[in-house]
């Protein structure tokens, strides 16, 4: 007699279509929209708005750069391994060093999150 879980093992690594990723569970956190914004240069950049705020993202190997409107908030970056937490400059600018892998960064004094990316 066969195992069923080593049965269901053996579909997932035989076929060429992928499993199912779960629906992201909800945060309490409205998600910001993408937007496509024409781009020049090595770094990947990413923008995202909700009503009439937006958030600059670049993503460079091992560095994340934001620039957020809204000034005087906390800037939560989130990754499987942790969640730091940092407060842009008077300018909105903030960086931190982050590690490969996905990555959802999120303002909860707004109530707003970018949902996840890799980076």
């Amino acid at each position: 007699m066969r195992d069923p879980l080593l049965d269901e093992l053996a579909a997932l690594f035989g076929s060429d279509t992928p499993p199912p990723v779960p629906a992201p569970r909800p945060t309490g956190l409205r998600p910001m929209r993408a937007v496509d914004e024409p781009v020049r240069g090595p770094s990947r950049q990413l923008v995202f708005h909700a009503g009439a705020g937006r958030l600059h993202l670049q993503v460079d190997p091992g560095r994340l750069t934001g620039l957020l409107d809204d000034r005087g908030v906390t800037v939560e970056v989130h990754s499987p391994a942790a969640v730091l937490v940092l407060r842009p400059d008077a300018e909105g600018w903030f960086r931190t060093v982050i590690g490969s892998g996905p990555v959802c960064v999120a303002v909860p004094e707004l109530g707003l999150t970018t949902g996840w990316f890799v980076a």
